[in-house]
């Protein structure tokens, strides 16, 4: 399992960094979270791991 979240944690700064330098790609993926954001009543499960299970 700890090796799972290592390749996770791996991914998330991978990501993280990309975006940091790439300024177009992070405006694009907020408005992409933004419009997720708007649509999340008709994706239950998407969100279900940021610790909305309060429902």
């Amino acid at each position: 399992m700890s090796k799972k979240s290592g390749i996770i944690v791996t991914a998330i700064g991978a990501g993280v960094t990309y975006l940091m330098r790439n300024k177009e790609a992070r405006d694009k993926l907020f408005s992409t979270v933004s419009g997720l954001m708007k649509n999340s009543s008709s994706i239950p499960s998407y969100g279900s791991k940021k610790g909305s299970r309060v429902i």
